[in-house]
């Protein structure tokens, strides 16, 4: 996979965690940058499915291991955290990678913004609605057969990543004010 920087944002979103829990790991020193990169995403991906809580310094190691297994001239395929505790790293990156080149060729293929358009809001194409509108629906509990009922043009991929998007990318700052008309 080419190297992408990602947020904060996107970090949290693809991995499925809490922004707050990826910028706590920045503030513990983890991470001298609030910049990601691949490995990163693959070391957060893991650490949300590990099902357990590690400590500061447990986290640490753990990201140690995971970028040395990620950059070793022969990845790593297992990393150990503990004489009983062992990550299958090679099935973890592929899964964070995967869900990671799945979205940004969704975001490419199937989202739009054009100032004429919603105000340049990101859309779905062809049609008047917002992408972080569905997101939002998906995210405040709406079922997916809900959404498809009301919109029914949408695909699979559209319900999976418009929340993953919503989160990624939540709106920012003040509405933007709308230019006077010419006289």
């Amino acid at each position: 996979m080419a190297a992408a920087t990602l947020s904060a944002t996107e970090v949290a979103a693809l991995a499925g965690l809490d922004e707050g829990r990826v910028r706590k790991e920045v503030e513990h020193g983890i991470f001298s940058d609030p910049t990601f990169t691949v490995r990163d995403l693959v070391y957060f991906w893991a650490l949300s499915r590990l099902g357990i809580d590690l400590g500061v310094e447990d986290r640490r190691k753990f990201h140690d291991l995971v970028v040395r297994a990620m950059t070793s001239r022969r990845p790593l395929q297992h990393v150990e955290l503990s004489p009983i505790l062992e990550v299958h790293l090679d099935r973890v990156a592929e899964d964070a990678e995967g869900k990671l080149a799945r979205f940004e060729d969704w975001k490419r293929k199937r989202v739009v913004a054009d100032e004429k358009l919603l105000g340049g809001e990101p859309a779905f194409p062809q049609s008047r609605l917002g992408v972080r509108h569905v997101g939002g629906m998906l995210l405040r509990g709406a079922r997916p057969e809900e959404v498809r009922e009301d919109y029914p043009y949408l695909t699979d991929e559209d319900i999976e990543f418009a929340p993953v998007f919503t989160k990624a990318y939540p709106r920012m700052g003040r509405p933007r004010e709308r230019q006077a008309a010419a006289r």
